[in-house]
């Protein structure tokens, strides 16, 4: 994921057929296809109360797979909605 600020996000279709899903403190609206399930980037407020934006990079246009195969890896501590922290466990990952 790449997380950028709300005037470097620009959606170029598909708007119409977004979902919202949000869970435990409703604070950030995670958007999925409603017809194939795709989630390509989810939105809230950062901690200042400006809009952000984290956008799953395997869905951007015109990225190479050697691109993702290079980017490096963080891991993410989503059971407890910890965007700083990554899990205490991850060889599964």
């Amino acid at each position: 994921m790449a997380f950028i600020p709300a005037d470097a996000f620009r959606l170029l279709s598909g708007e119409p057929g977004l979902r919202d899903y949000q869970f435990a403190k409703k604070s950030i609206h995670h958007m999925f296809c409603g017809q194939c399930g795709v989630r390509s980037f989810a939105y809230g407020n950062d901690g200042k109360g400006d809009r952000s934006y984290a956008v799953r990079v395997n869905c951007l246009d015109g990225v190479e797979p050697q691109e993702l195969i290079d980017a490096p890896v963080r891991y993410f501590n989503m059971l407890h909605d910890d965007f700083k922290s990554p899990p205490s466990e991850t060889r599964h990952l």
